[in-house]
């Protein structure tokens, strides 16, 4: 087994549990099918140590970023997007997988440029980038730090679907595997 560090607590990872894992949720994104990767770090003077404070911070771009794409029916016709927390030298990061279903590139530009602006963002802190194809890595790199411990356990508390980010009512049914629900993942789906 080998110690992998992730905030301040010590787990314990079975490197075998975790491949799996992580190539069953590769699997998930492909179905998913996202539009978008965006990726989102903080300036050196807005970054945190604590998650909760990140995403804190994450929910309010997004939220502008939706806003501007839709200000009067963000919350009834938001995009689905699913969110992986990463955390690099104590401090947290964000990547993105959104799925554009109804706006043009131009939108999403403008809504990008809107965020950016508001924030006083450089476009490093915020970038969004189209998936044009679908190479394996881009897929896997959300979830590079995802781990699944001996006993089954694993961080289902970094990724965040959209409607959980934003607390709003989703019909999660087909979105999310049932193995990836919280506390749900299972002995069988690891073997």
């Amino acid at each position: 087994m080998t110690d992998i560090y992730q905030s301040t607590c010590r787990t314990y990872t079975n490197k075998a549990k975790t491949k799996i894992a992580r190539e069953q949720i590769t699997e998930w994104l492909y179905e998913f099918a996202p539009t978008h990767f965006i990726s989102i770090q903080f300036p050196t003077n807005q970054r945190s140590k604590y998650m909760d404070k990140s995403i804190y911070r994450l929910k309010a771009v997004m939220k502008t970023f939706e806003k501007a794409l839709n200000i009067r029916h963000w919350k009834r016709k938001h995009l689905l997007f699913i969110a992986f927390a990463e955390n690099h030298k104590s401090e947290w990061h964000f990547h993105i997988y959104l799925k554009n279903d109804r706006y043009t590139d131009k939108e999403i530009s403008q809504a990008t440029d809107t965020t950016i602006n508001k924030f006083k963002f450089s476009s490093d802190v915020f970038n969004i980038k189209p998936i044009i194809y679908t190479p394996y890595w881009v897929y896997f790199y959300g979830n590079k730090e995802i781990t699944v411990d001996k006993n089954y356990h694993f961080t289902r508390d970094r990724i965040f679907l959209s409607g959980e980010l934003f607390n709003l009512p989703m019909n999660t049914s087909g979105l999310i595997p049932e193995w990836l629900k919280p506390d749900t993942l299972t002995k069988y789906k690891l073997e």
